[in-house]
């Protein structure tokens, strides 16, 4: 039996409306961009942002991002938060991932087959890349298209600057992911899979913000990967080399402890 196949038939419809909803959101978004460069626009910005804290800012993004008259500056801004959504779909997918079979009583559909269950984490997780790989390049090619209908990027410039998004956005990710799947392996239930994905998500952003805001949780920085891909930071430094390490080691590290789990996991039928 092809787990592979399986998973993707199962999960196809999903991945449709998560893509369609995010595609619609960003061109709209991407649609009111010409209207942040008019002069009445730019100095409501303006007001209102000087009258906010530095450190606060500098926590939301943007520090070095008020002026919306640039796309890069606009886009980035508001992708920070479509970024959330892109991570609660990677996780709710991947903590849904193995353990559904149990709470949806298709685990004995799975005993009836000739497949082990490395098979199966692998089928799975293979499935799960990519549909987010597919959600990523369908948003990509529509950020492409809003970049060349509401600004004066030429075709070359909108494929890079929205690549360079949206690889940084696949490697967060894949560390959500990760972390999902791990969770799946140790759960015996997939009820309450949404609360602990909003949990898990939107707590590592809070821990971001924390360490921006508070000078002594500084550390807190490594804990929140959606603040690794803020566009400032992304646009001027990259990834940094130890974000890389702490990223790989805990995709590595989630996707073999689930492995290791599952295989001794007493699966209810």
């Amino acid at each position: 039996m092809n787990v592979f196949r399986l998973e993707l038939k199962n999960t196809w419809k999903s991945t449709l409306i998560w893509a369609v909803s995010l595609s619609m959101t960003i061109f709209v978004l991407l649609a009111f961009f010409p209207a942040m460069q008019t002069e009445s626009m730019k100095g409501l910005a303006g007001i209102k942002m000087e009258g906010l804290d530095p450190a606060l800012l500098e926590a939301l993004g943007l520090a070095e991002l008020t002026d919306f008259t640039v796309l890069t500056n606009y886009f980035g801004y508001i992708l920070q938060y479509i970024n959330l959504a892109i991570m609660v779909y990677v996780t709710l997918v991947a903590v849904n991932s193995l353990v559904k079979e149990e709470t949806e009583g298709t685990i004995e559909f799975l005993y009836s087959k000739p497949v082990a269950r490395t098979s199966i984490v692998f089928g799975k997780t293979l499935a799960n890349i990519c549909s987010f790989l597919v959600l990523l390049v369908v948003l990509w090619l529509v950020t492409v298209l809003g970049y060349l209908s509401f600004s004066d990027y030429n075709p070359a410039e909108s494929v890079r600057e929205a690549a360079i998004f949206y690889a940084a956005i696949l490697y967060a990710g894949l560390i959500f992911m990760a972390v999902g799947v791990l969770l799946s392996a140790v759960l015996k239930s997939s009820k309450g899979a949404s609360g602990m994905t909003m949990a898990i998500v939107f707590g590592t952003f809070g821990l971001g913000i924390m360490g921006v805001v508070i000078e002594d949780l500084d550390f807190l920085f490594y804990l929140s990967p959606l603040d690794w891909i803020k566009t400032q930071k992304l646009m001027t430094e990259g990834i940094r080399r130890q974000e890389w390490l702490v990223g790989t080691v805990v995709i590595l590290a989630g996707h073999i402890g689930a492995h290791l789990i599952y295989q001794r996991k007493d699966l209810r039928a």
